[in-house]
């Protein structure tokens, strides 16, 4: 079996919600909804998390079972890329690198640790791709998406020269089209480091519901969350 561990990052500068991660959502902080998932895993052997919190022990419950790992400023900030930190929690485990890494972010307190076993499950039997990703289909297509040009504005996907322009078509004909969410990626620890991406050049859909794709990323996602709780 190979080695699968769980990385969860958690950076202190959130700028929507401040300390988004350690807010509390039903008297919990929002990060344990993500640690308990990771905990429940039937196949995550270890769980580590990757922040720049000042003694984030105190603030939250974590058992010996996880590992904190510090992350340094200089890639603690809004503008830092998410393979800063994955390469330098990597380099901290260098000699108990794991094949698999389940990046589970903090926003997803509804994400069920089946719905990542089964992910994971599925990664495995494909050999060939490079990650897998969370997506759902979109709501707002693209094809009627507008960009503005001057004055006036224009298809973001431009103007048909034959046919009927996409805008002006029924929604069931467009192709369809899916979203990322921020709820689960896979990744191949190989690839990640062969390719400096976190996704690769093949990579894996993971269709996802509702609940399994809520992410928390405003106040008013907290309020939503707590009504699904109630």
């Amino acid at each position: 079996m190979p080695k699968i561990y769980a990385f969860i990052p958690a950076r202190s500068g959130s700028e929507r919600v401040k300390n988004k991660n350690i807010k509390l959502l039903n008297g919990k902080p929002l990060i344990e909804y993500t640690i308990e998932q990771a905990k429940s895993s039937q196949l995550i052997a270890k769980t580590y998390i990757s922040t720049d919190y000042k003694n984030l022990n105190s603030k939250i419950d974590i058992n010996e079972d996880i590992k904190v790992i510090n992350r340094p400023k200089n890639i603690s900030k809004n503008t830092s890329l998410d393979i800063d930190w994955i390469l330098h929690l990597l380099k901290k485990i260098k000699d108990d690198k794991p094949d698999l890494i389940v990046l589970l972010r903090p926003t997803s307190p509804f994400r069920s640790s089946k719905f990542i076993d089964i992910s994971i499950k599925k990664l495995l039997t494909k050999n060939d791709y490079d990650s897998a990703r969370a997506v759902r289909i979109v709501k707002e297509h693209p094809d009627k998406m507008w960009i503005k040009d001057g004055e006036k504005i224009i298809p973001l996907g431009g103007f048909n020269k034959k046919g009927e322009d996409l805008h002006s078509m029924q929604y069931k004909s467009l192709r369809k089209v899916y979203v990322q969410t921020s709820s689960l990626e896979i990744l191949r620890t190989k690839s990640l480091i062969k390719n400096g991406t976190l996704s690769g050049k093949k990579v894996l859909p993971l269709f996802s519901d509702y609940l399994n794709s809520f992410s928390i990323d405003y106040e008013e996602d907290f309020e939503s969350a707590k009504k699904i709780l109630k």
